[in-house]
């Protein structure tokens, strides 16, 4: 693959999906209900985990760019079929990633509901400015995510 091509498909299938919504929530600040409380809400957005979201959808991109590679290969001959164990490997992480995404984003969703409506927020922090541990672990599993949905790209053009 050329270098540009990988390079708008890395913009279009990474950097929009994961940059987009944080980059969109700047925009209520517009508005005058928001105004002062952007940071907050882009703080928050990520302490939930809002980012498996798209953890989720990346990982769901993944999991059919190596299905669809596997169905080629597997009309290429014998020695072309050595793939199949690594388009394997690419299918099951992403499915993995895609359970663990989903139950992270329950967790954080669950945390979010009960400091709303419990008030059960960790004295010793102040709200919105804590890195949570939902929070890191989406920053990170985005990030991994990021670059085995680039390698199973390439693998599979």
């Amino acid at each position: 693959m050329e270098l540009w091509s990988i390079l708008v498909w890395l913009f279009i299938n990474v950097a929009i999906p994961l940059l987009a919504p944080i980059a969109l929530l700047p925009l209520l600040g517009a508005g005058r209900r928001y105004q002062g409380k952007v940071k907050k809400l882009v703080i928050r957005s990520l302490k939930e985990g809002q980012l498996f979201w798209t953890v989720i959808a990346m990982c769901a991109a993944a999991c059919y760019e190596a299905a669809v590679h596997l169905d080629q290969l597997t009309r290429t001959p014998d020695e072309m079929k050595s793939g199949h164990v690594i388009g394997w490997i690419a299918i099951g992480w992403h499915v993995a990633v895609i359970v663990a995404s989903a139950v992270l984003v329950l967790l954080g969703t669950m945390d979010a509901f009960d400091e709303e409506t419990l008030g059960t927020a960790p004295p010793a922090q102040a709200p919105n400015e804590d890195i949570s541990t939902i929070m890191a672990t989406s920053i990170w599993i985005s990030i991994i995510t990021a670059v085995t949905l680039t390698a199973t790209h390439i693998w599979a053009n």
